[in-house]
């Protein structure tokens, strides 16, 4: 891409909230949801020239879609189970993605450790493995437009290579060697999912977070019209009208449904499983890891237990993750103190030298997943990737409504684009304007990432570190001029937020003013997920919290109460770690 060409992409607005146009407007379908999946919908059904709203009750991709180790999988985890055609929908979203969003995806290296006494755990067993997965992602990289974005081939490393590259790796008995294999890798899943949204916005969308979908609007006692929303800040309810309503509210899809009793789900899930994820002390800097834990798989043919990844992220490590079946209310998924020692202690036992402590431990997630088994098995990975696309027209009998029910990230452009092409033929906009396999993100039109990178390097090196400038292109991608923009009338605002970390006070108000963020907690976990890799300090909070009380028009007070929400999500590490952060 050419530097004109660049600022002209970089100087577009994309998001606004405007309730008005939701409560004025008459769309054609209205989705409720906006994690990854009603994202993808927005984005898919708006290049079809549908008018979309959509409406999240928190904030876009603040629950499920941010809370998983952020892989886009080439689905080998499906090899066990036999799922050979998930094995290549997968592999071939990966290359989508690579396409589409090329400055948030990163090929990372992963070493899976083989074993000598063991023949599912051998090279021979793994090395089979392998080829059956390379053999069905058979061209995929082919469809890949830019060379650096292509997944490299596996190879095996011998035990002397590998235990002299990565010491801690001795300590594994019978360890024999290993293969490397590339997987994809976000920068950061939640501006992957904010990005569908933006393109989707450009293209005429309307989407608002913090409204919530109370009720469905009925015509003649049957159809549903649209639905009752309210505005969570205010309390306000309005009426939101579109010839579809589109259920796509991940873990909460049965609850919104039951409002009509008539509904009903190919398959209820028959629980959630909860999955943490650590934040952790660097273990390996460039390569990830996969660890076999004393956890049980389900499959027809296993390498042993539940599998862990140890993933390079933001100068720490990623681990991921555990399986806990999980009851309660949705919206208080937490991490508690128990699941983080006992990972700790999982993780410990699995590579013996890790010596991972409380001490280690910079921030922690949980999110869920749906369970579609007839019995809920504690500790035992019981994920199938199963998602469900429902015409209630055709199935109940109620005309006007549809549920998407997605299972991964990896796969929720392709669920989207199945839903978008019934809704479609539902409503008769039969024309595809543009496919959604190809259109590039916001911040991802490019032709050769490295080409790219290389540009903004020159273009302000003389006002920017390398590492702020790489740190913003692979977040913002092309986007990233917008945001310098902000430092031409305030210099300060180029300024890191705390020593240490790249990020900088112009994010703060892009976030602010063109991203629709609502809280600190948007910006900080969201936008920026810059806390995500652990507490940067109380006085960078205050330096965030005050730019973004300028930017919102907040009073002391209110500044206040969100910083002590941000800080509310560090009470277990504070916990465990029995100290305060500073």
């Amino acid at each position: 891409m050419d530097g004109n060409r660049f600022q002209e992409e970089a100087g577009r607005k994309f998001m606004k909230r405007d309730l008005k146009a939701l409560q004025q407007e008459m769309f054609d379908v209205v989705i409720i949801g906006g994690g990854i999946t009603g994202a993808c919908l927005c984005h898919d059904a708006a290049l079809r020239g549908m008018r979309v709203a959509l409406v999240e009750k928190g904030d876009f991709g603040g629950f499920t879609s941010s809370s998983s180790s952020k892989l886009i999988h080439g689905g080998i985890r499906y090899l066990p189970t036999g799922q050979f055609w998930k094995v290549r929908e997968s592999s071939e979203e990966r290359a989508v993605f690579h396409n589409i969003a090329p400055h948030l995806t990163r090929m990372l290296p992963f070493v899976v450790p083989t074993f000598s006494g063991g023949l599912m755990k051998g090279r021979a067993a793994l090395m089979a493995g392998l080829l059956l997965y390379e053999a069905i992602g058979w061209g995929l990289n082919e469809r890949i437009r830019d060379p650096s974005k292509k997944v490299p081939n596996s190879r095996f490393v011998g035990k002397h290579e590998l235990t002299s590259r990565f010491p801690l790796l001795g300590r594994l008995e019978g360890l024999s060697g290993a293969y490397v294999l590339y997987e994809s890798h976000m920068m950061s899943s939640e501006r992957m999912t904010l990005a569908f949204l933006k393109t989707a916005c450009r293209n005429g969308a309307v989407a608002a977070n913090y409204v919530r979908a109370v009720d469905f609007l009925r015509a003649n006692g049957k159809a549903v019209v649209g639905v009752v929303a309210e505005d969570v800040p205010t309390g306000q309810r309005f009426e939101i009208h579109g010839r579809i309503v589109a259920n796509a509210a991940g873990p909460h899809i049965p609850f919104i449904n039951d409002l009509l009793p008539e509904l009903r789900l190919k398959k209820r899930p028959s629980g959630y499983s909860k999955g943490v994820h650590l934040v952790t002390r660097q273990i390996l800097p460039d390569h990830a890891l996969t660890l076999t834990t004393r956890k049980k798989i389900e499959g027809v043919i296993t390498r042993g237990g539940r599998h862990v990844f140890i993933i390079p992220w933001r100068h720490r490590s990623l681990i991921g993750t555990t399986d806990v079946p999980f009851s309660g209310n949705l919206d208080d998924v937490r991490v508690t103190e128990a699941d983080i020692l006992d990972f700790i202690d999982d993780l410990n036992a699995c590579l013996p030298g890790l010596d991972l402590c409380a001490q280690d431990i910079h921030y922690a997630w949980a999110g869920l997943y749906p369970l579609m088994v007839r019995e809920i098995k504690p500790d035992t990975y019981q994920g199938t990737g199963e998602y469900q696309i429902v015409d209630h027209e055709k199935q109940d009998g109620i005309q006007g409504i549809v549920t998407v029910f997605g299972a991964k990230y990896t796969t929720a452009r392709r669920v989207a684009e199945k839903a978008a092409e019934r809704i479609s033929a539902k409503i008769g906009k039969l024309k595809r304007f543009r496919t959604s396999r190809s259109v590039p993100l916001a911040g991802g039109d490019m032709g050769d990432v490295n080409q790219t990178r290389r540009h903004v390097q020159r273009l302000y090196g003389d006002r920017l570190e390398p590492e702020i400038i790489d740190h913003l292109f692979f977040l913002y991608g092309t986007e990233m001029h917008d945001v310098i923009r902000y430092g031409a009338k305030n210099p300060m605002l180029l300024e890191r937020l705390c020593d240490g970390l790249p990020t900088i006070g112009a994010e703060v108000v892009y976030a602010a003013d063109q991203e629709m963020a609502l809280t600190l907690s948007d910006i900080v976990f969201r936008r920026t997920d810059w806390v995500t890799a652990g507490h940067p300090g109380k006085e960078a909070l205050e330096r965030a919290a005050d730019l973004a009380k300028r930017c919102l028009g907040w009073d002391e007070a209110r500044m206040k109460a969100e910083m002590v929400r941000v800080e509310k999500a560090f009470e277990v590490i504070r916990s465990i770690r029995k100290e305060e952060l500073r």
